[in-house]
């Protein structure tokens, strides 16, 4: 198929987009970046006007035609016949997303496919009342949705192999890294590896032997440095196994292994210091520079792509 056609193709589809969150606005932001023509569903109307903003700016600045992504108010105003994939992107609650789920499959085309963006529970949990449930999988983005390469494919208890292939497909055609997942787990992949560090580095904090400063020095610039250009078991060949080895035999057995989330993060949550949201977390975040701070940080994340597009597999550096 020619570019032009490939391009005209991509252009009649259409993905419909539970939540309008800073996650549902950017899959939509990655999706018109990919030609699709996207109708989001959000039915908080102060959340809605405040996307409508920020896909404003945005699709000036990536230069993308603005009416690629139309807002709805309710699922009425949806020709949903017309969808090619549904995403569910509202909140981590499993009657939520399965309330909606099993209204909205009826409307579809019995050839459309139905993706999850949950980032903790199980894929088969969420699917489980879909009549095709074979046309579904997990499709889990990461804050900025349009900018973070890797897109998490998870396969669910009746997920169909050409699902998992369709999935990747187009994840890649908008110019992602897909990561498939061929087990339902719970958190998928990047949520696990990341979850298990952070009980670590919180338990540290918890003990008093380091400060949240000193974790995100050691992070940013000691392993985290060397992540942009190759990936932590590639790293493993280079400084040599027999090494990791020997040492993971002293260290696990040290290592935290607790079932409850650390002491810091259930006083910050009772403290009503959530982060960005509420000025305070771990840092403090003035109002007044906090979007400023945060449109910086996604012009850093964009000009490293620049840099990691040009490598493809693993170890290709």
């Amino acid at each position: 198929m020619s570019a032009a056609k490939s391009g005209a193709a991509a252009a009649r589809r259409v993905v419909a987009i539970l939540g309008a969150g800073r996650m549902g606005a950017d899959i939509a932001l990655a999706f018109a970046r990919g030609g699709w023509r996207c109708e989001v569903i959000e039915t908080d109307a102060r959340r809605a006007a405040e996307t409508a903003k920020y896909w404003a700016r945005e699709c000036r600045r990536l230069r993308l035609p603005r009416a690629a992504i139309r807002m709805h108010a309710a699922n009425d105003g949806v020709a949903w016949r017309s969808v090619d994939l549904l995403i569910e992107a509202v909140t981590e609650d499993l009657a939520l997303k399965r309330r909606l789920l099993r209204e909205l499959e009826p409307r579809l085309r019995k050839d459309a496919f139905i993706a999850t963006n949950t980032s903790g529970l199980r894929i088969s949990e969420v699917t489980r009342v879909l009549e095709r449930p074979e046309r579904s999988a997990g499709m889990h983005f990461m804050v900025p949705a349009h900018v973070i390469l890797a897109v998490e494919i998870t396969k669910g208890r009746h997920t169909a192999e050409a699902t998992l292939r369709r999935f990747a497909g187009w994840v890649k055609a908008l110019g992602k890294v897909a990561v498939v997942l061929r087990r339902d787990v719970p958190g998928m992949l990047i949520n696990r590896i990341q979850h298990a560090m952070y009980r670590e580095i919180f338990h540290l904090i918890d003990a008093g032997i380091v400060t949240a400063e000193d974790v995100d020095r050691a992070v940013r610039f000691g392993f985290g440095f060397r992540y942009p250009w190759l990936g932590p078991v590639v790293s493993r060949d280079i400084h040599g196994i027999p090494v990791h080895y020997a040492t993971a035999k002293h260290l696990y057995p040290t290592l935290h292994n607790g079932k409850r989330p650390a002491r810091v993060l259930a006083q910050l949550v009772k403290a009503g210091h959530h982060g960005v949201r509420t000025g305070r977390g771990f840092y403090r975040w003035d109002p007044a520079t906090t979007d400023r701070r945060l449109r910086k940080y996604t012009a850093l994340l964009e000009a490293s792509l620049k840099r990691i597009r040009r490598i493809g597999e693993p170890a290709e550096f």
